[in-house]
């Protein structure tokens, strides 16, 4: 398919395919500031109805609105498969999300495929109207887990990252390359829960496969941290209770770690984002389980800014970026930037000050994305 192309001037919008077809039409504008890679910027989107022709930098015209752009969050960590449980009652972690007889396990043990299927697809549409377009899903129930999000997923307009884990520990190689046929990779609870023959097995397959390999690690009870970056993960999700020196191990092996501050505090723990960072660990975000926490990720950005002034704070621009440009970087996808370009996905969120970091980043509804790019088509809640 032959890209369709643009050129811009002034408040006039010219498209063509080939030279013997030009019109134009009165350009609109969105936004007065972006986030781009380097940093707050002035400047606004150029639409030609729906569709966004052009980034341009400076200062936006008037009559573009008050919005800032940044990239469409990646919500780097979810279980969207126990969304129905929503609410989820409290416990610690063991009770409620431990295997193989936590709360959750034995509630998608017990609950009907279609409710399950329901409860995702439902997941899937809010992460949409609340700016995401890329996440990466820890889906249990082996095989079979990997349909339901699969059937989900169908015709929606997100970029899934679907890590399965098999539904018995004691799955064999056959199993595990059935479900890497059908996915990205494997997301993978701890060293402590599952065998490690088992994970040695998984990474290697993984790997060779050219798919991601992840897991959970020292989030209520530190793990050893030799025998986790043995298996070579791609990323960490939590680390928690990691000591410090394993954060550094991590940072030099360059292994990134997931954090999920609405589900760290659920559960009263300390997701320690300055830390991480002071170690030079790369840290992107995520929401967890869906029973815990729905998966809308301006509200986790603003849980990671509210919980970091524990251990001396992060500014709103790096809360954003946990949420936009990390993600990107630790997922590694293909077809995920970290340039700002017209074709990029974008969130556009309106406010009403002149601080549109800070405003994001600590009082900023949901509500307040009131459009989003994707490939180019503008798209309103």
């Amino acid at each position: 398919m032959r890209r369709r192309k643009w050129l811009v001037l002034l408040d006039k919008v010219f498209v063509w395919n080939d030279p013997s077809l030009i019109w134009n039409m009165t350009a609109d504008f969105i936004g007065r500031w972006i986030l781009t890679n380097e940093g707050l910027e002035e400047g606004c989107l150029v639409l030609a109805g729906d569709e966004v022709v052009d980034v341009r930098m400076g200062r936006a015209p008037l009559e573009s609105t008050k919005s800032l752009i940044v990239p469409c969050f990646v919500n780097a960590h979810t279980h969207l498969g126990d969304a129905f449980a929503y609410p989820s009652p409290k416990g610690t972690v063991e009770e409620i999300v431990g295997p193989p007889d936590g709360y959750k396990h034995r509630r998608l043990r017990e609950a009907d495929r279609d409710i399950k299927v329901r409860a995702m697809r439902e997941s899937a549409r809010l992460m949409l109207s609340t700016g995401s377009s890329v996440f990466a899903d820890f889906r249990e129930e082996g095989v079979e887990g990997v349909g339901m999000i699969l059937e989900a997923m169908t015709g929606s307009l997100l970029n899934p990252i679907i890590l399965s884990r098999p539904l018995n520990i004691d799955a064999g190689d056959v199993e595990l390359r059935e479900m890497l046929s059908r996915c990205d990779g494997f997301g993978m609870s701890s060293i402590r829960d599952i065998p490690y023959d088992l994970l040695e097995r998984a990474s290697r397959l993984a790997r060779a496969s050219g798919k991601i390999f992840a897991l959970h690690s020292s989030e209520t009870v530190r793990d050893d941290i030799d025998r986790v970056l043995d298996l070579k993960p791609r990323f960490l999700i939590h680390m928690t209770s990691a000591l410090e020196s394993d954060l550094v191990r991590c940072s030099e092996a360059r292994v990134p770690i997931v954090v999920c501050p609405r589900s760290n505090e659920f559960f009263d723990m300390d997701p320690r984002i300055p830390i991480l960072l002071r170690h030079g660990v790369e840290v992107a975000l995520g929401t967890d389980n869906a029973m815990i926490a729905p998966p809308d990720m301006l509200f986790e950005l603003q849980a990671a800014y509210r919980l970091s002034r524990r251990r001396g704070g992060i500014s709103p621009e790096l809360a954003i970026r946990l949420a936009t440009y990390s993600g990107r970087k630790v997922l590694n996808a293909e077809s995920i930037t970290t340039e700002i370009s017209y074709d990029d996905d974008l969130a556009v969120i309106d406010v009403t000050g002149d601080e549109p970091l800070t405003e994001v980043a600590t009082a900023a509804g949901s509500a307040t994305i009131s459009a989003i790019s994707l490939g180019g088509r503008l798209r309103r809640p």
